[in-house]
């Protein structure tokens, strides 16, 4: 498969598995839009995997830049656009920020969509109660050892993230990174302006090209 096909698949995975982290479920809130069908038909709130307020959406877009830039060109490409979009995606009444947050946000929602179909047709819990009814019906050691295995791994990571609380730890991080991006961007921006950096490779290049052809 061509990494066009790939990207927009690697980058939906990555707002699966790092969003949820730093926004997380909750009821729906006055700046947030849930798409979560209720859990209760006693509650008139709704829940989303993840709520699309202004902080997670740009923070989403710089998951989304720097899952990008890494699929095609590499960790230093994946770092350039994670600071690149973190920055353009906070910019206030800027065409680039709009277009950037209006696809984080449908992204968001996409991902809150497939999990309320999840929810509502019970898809994760019939792809485990058959995995479980296979394992039930093959006797023999290879079963009992696959189960001992996933009770294994599934008790660890259980109690590694209770001790250690990944979730919010890591989501912190994103949300912290996001905003040092945003900062590093910011300066690098005024220094350029203040010392003309790119003039200064400019008119070196312009220098280079003209020496070159005469």
């Amino acid at each position: 498969m061509s990494r066009r096909v790939l990207l927009p698949f690697f980058a939906l995975l990555a707002i699966a598995v790092l969003v949820p982290c730093f926004v997380g479920g909750g009821t729906r809130s006055g700046n947030g839009r849930a798409l979560r069908a209720p859990r209760q038909a006693t509650t008139s709130q709704s829940v989303a995997l993840v709520q699309v307020t202004k902080e997670n959406t740009i923070a989403t877009a710089g998951v989304l830049g720097g899952v990008t830039g890494l699929l095609l060109g590499g960790f230093w490409i994946g770092a350039a656009g994670f600071v690149a979009t973190s920055y353009l995606a906070k910019k206030e009444d800027d065409d680039v920020s709009t277009v950037l947050k209006g696809v984080s946000s449908a992204s968001l929602e996409a991902l809150n969509f497939v999990d309320y179909l999840n929810q509502k047709y019970e898809v994760s819990g019939k792809v485990g109660a058959a995995l479980s009814g296979a394992l039930d019906s093959t006797e023999g050691e290879t079963s009992s050892s696959v189960k001992s295995t996933l009770g294994t791994v599934n008790g660890a990571i259980d109690s590694f993230d209770k001790d250690i609380g990944i979730r919010e730890t890591l989501g912190g991080l994103v949300l912290a990174g996001s905003d040092l991006a945003n900062q590093l961007a910011t300066k690098v921006v005024e220094l350029n302006k203040e010392y003309k950096v790119t003039d200064q490779l400019k008119s070196k290049i312009d220098e280079a090209v003209a020496s070159s052809k005469s």
